[in-house]
């Protein structure tokens, strides 16, 4: 390579780095659409994906509340039935007289003697008392098992409906049919 080529060489390289020095950084691009649409896309799925998120916990919330109320429903007037089953033997459940009005009252025959349990009405909710068969009710001893304004029970063709606020509960009494 000559001299002068090598000097050409050097000026243009010289003029490359002149105007890079003159370039501006900062300088505003026109409007584009194309500049804008990837945010765009972005926002809109961010959006979505917290109404799903928010919807998510509104369906969740519902279906827990009325998980919670059908469990009260059951736990009430369901118990009962559950001990009057349980304990389904020939003349095991009666009627007696509570501080309130009627009691259901489920008979056990022990060897150490015969016991109720029995369930009532006193003060607003429906309680639950183990004593011996005979004895006086005594409800400052009996235990809660229902927030309840309410308590009734029927029988008619073998099933007991027991009934309170929270709601019915109902099982076939297999020892007024003949079973044991």
């Amino acid at each position: 390579m000559n001299m002068h080529d090598e000097t050409l060489a050097t000026q243009k390289r010289l003029r490359a780095l002149s105007s890079l020095g003159h370039l501006h950084l900062n300088e505003e691009k026109p409007f584009s659409p194309k500049r804008i649409f990837p945010s765009l896309v972005l926002g809109v799925f961010f959006i979505a994906l917290m109404l799903a998120l928010i919807a998510g916990v509104s369906v969740y919330s519902s279906i827990s509340n009325s998980t919670a109320a059908t469990n009260t429903a059951r736990q009430g007037a369901g118990l009962i039935v559950n001990v009057v089953h349980a304990n389904d033997a020939q003349g095991a459940i009666g009627v007696g007289q509570g501080p309130e009005g009627r009691s259901l009252v489920v008979t056990e025959k022990l060897d150490s003697g015969t016991y109720e349990t029995r369930f009532y009405l006193y003060q607003g909710k429906v309680v639950q008392e183990y004593s011996i068969a005979g004895s006086a009710y005594t409800p400052e001893n009996a235990s809660e098992v229902i927030q309840s304004s309410k308590f009734d029970f029927s029988y008619k063709h073998g099933l007991l409906t027991v009934s309170t606020d929270q709601g019915t509960a109902e099982t076939a009494l297999r020892s007024i049919q003949g079973g044991n």
